[in-house]
């Protein structure tokens, strides 16, 4: 019998570290804070479609958020797959791990009383 080998795909060192801060900032951190501040007393979500994905998933929101955010990393990683060996390629990460870092600290100031000025 002929081993079988698995072809690996390499990831460079930026965009691994960009990935984790992606996963951490975007997957995480908005996770953890949205969920926080959605379950207060008379909380409500601003974003329109999520807003709308809780009032209608028969799941508690932390369940039906994470199904959203598993679905949303797998988009992510198809669209950096498809960029190939582009050099642009690390903006995939990068834009998810900026989005992540803007909605946790918008969730942070709600947490702590403090509110973005309405639009």
């Amino acid at each position: 019998m002929l081993p079988v080998t698995v072809p690996s795909l390499p990831v460079p060192a930026l965009d691994a570290a960009l990935w984790f801060s992606a996963v951490a900032l975007y997957g995480v951190g908005d996770y953890v804070t949205t969920v926080a501040a959605v379950t207060r007393p008379g909380a409500r979500e601003r974003n329109p479609l999520v807003r709308r994905l809780f009032d209608v998933a028969p799941l508690p929101p932390s369940v039906s958020f994470a199904v959203l955010k598993l679905a949303a990393f797998a988009c992510f990683a198809a669209g950096y797959l498809f960029v190939d060996a582009s050099p642009l390629r690390p903006l995939v990460p990068a834009f998810v791990a900026a989005v992540g870092a803007l909605v946790t600290a918008q969730n942070v100031r709600v947490l702590n009383g403090r509110r973005s000025p309405p639009r």
